[in-house]
């Protein structure tokens, strides 16, 4: 037998039993006294009528359960790639096994595949390896099963990437703060600065559980939404250097496509493996807009968790 949740179960206690049944078989109720013809006709129909209702109300509940029961739950983990001294792998292997998912997503473009002497090298410092990709690694010598997937966007060579993209970023902030604004620009100019200060100095020292809370989040998302609503139009008021604030501005339309294309491969996956737990292994700062747009889309078939300390 198929088991609902409680809320099913406990449409079906002894008192609505006793109305179902009092419903369905007249000689149930407790009344000893001979009603006449007509008055039983319409008590009867008046009974079933309940009863029709009651059988309605009680299918609607059942099904509300199972499809809660089959909801894909999706568990977005933030990280620093490298990790920090408050968390490293080991912090993110315990929370594997803390929540045993069925499914886990890493922000590569390919699945993940196990690698031989991998801890040897990172031991011994001859190759730069994610606290992510070394957490997995442990983890799949028993957990053999688990399916772990990549659901980022190809590149060419991501390394390259990120190193492309923090140099002009650095050449673009050394641009900007260094030209002398307008007394509103600068304030503007000046509180981003501060917030993206703070926001980095908290997170390098901070431990896994705590940069994933709702706070946190929320800082990265203003912070962005702050790059891409007037950081961008300050470049273009003031940068003289017209190719550099191109760049700048790819990068931010590259940000949001990217982001959606993550989003797109997480709902696939939620799909296609309905029912299970999913984590998401992710960069911390792509986390806002992952659970903001799979928030949007929560129904039934997806529930967006998030985890705590056990």
């Amino acid at each position: 037998m198929i088991r609902g949740n409680t809320e099913t179960e406990n449409l079906m206690d002894p008192i609505i039993m006793k109305i179902i049944l009092a419903a369905t078989f007249p000689d149930f109720s407790n009344s000893h006294t001979r009603p006449n013809r007509k008055k039983l006709n319409r008590q009867n129909a008046s009974k079933k009528q309940l009863f029709l209702l009651l059988l309605f109300v009680s299918s609607v509940v059942f099904s509300f359960g199972q499809s809660k029961e089959r909801a894909t739950q999706i568990y977005t983990v933030g990280v620093l790639h490298q990790g920090n001294k408050k968390f490293d792998h080991q912090t993110i292997y315990k929370l594997l096994n803390q929540y045993n998912p069925d499914i886990i997503l890493w922000e590569q473009d390919t699945d993940f595949k196990r690698v031989f002497g991998l801890q040897t090298a990172h031991f011994l410092k001859i190759a730069k390896v994610g606290i992510e990709q070394l957490a997995l690694q442990k983890y799949t010598r028993k957990q053999k099963k688990v399916k772990i997937f990549g659901f980022d966007t190809a590149f060419a060579s991501k390394k390259k990437y990120i190193k492309k993209r923090i140099k002009m970023d650095g050449l673009f902030f050394d641009s900007l703060n260094a030209i002398k604004m307008k007394p509103a620009d600068s304030s503007m100019n000046a509180a981003y600065n501060n917030k993206i200060s703070h926001y980095y100095n908290f997170i390098f020292d901070a431990d896994l559980i705590r940069i994933n809370k709702p706070d946190v989040i929320d800082m990265a998302r203003d912070l962005y939404g702050i790059k891409q609503a007037h950081i961008l139009s300050l470049g273009k008021k003031y940068i003289t250097d017209s190719a550099l604030v191109n760049k700048f501005e790819e990068e931010l339309i590259f940000w949001e496509a990217r982001n959606n294309y993550m989003v797109q491969q997480i709902q696939s996956f939620a799909k296609q493996f309905e029912g299970k737990r999913m984590m998401i292994l992710t960069g911390l700062n792509h986390k806002y807009y992952l659970v903001d747009k799979l928030t949007e889309q929560e129904n039934s078939t997806i529930t967006i968790k998030e985890i705590e300390n056990h």
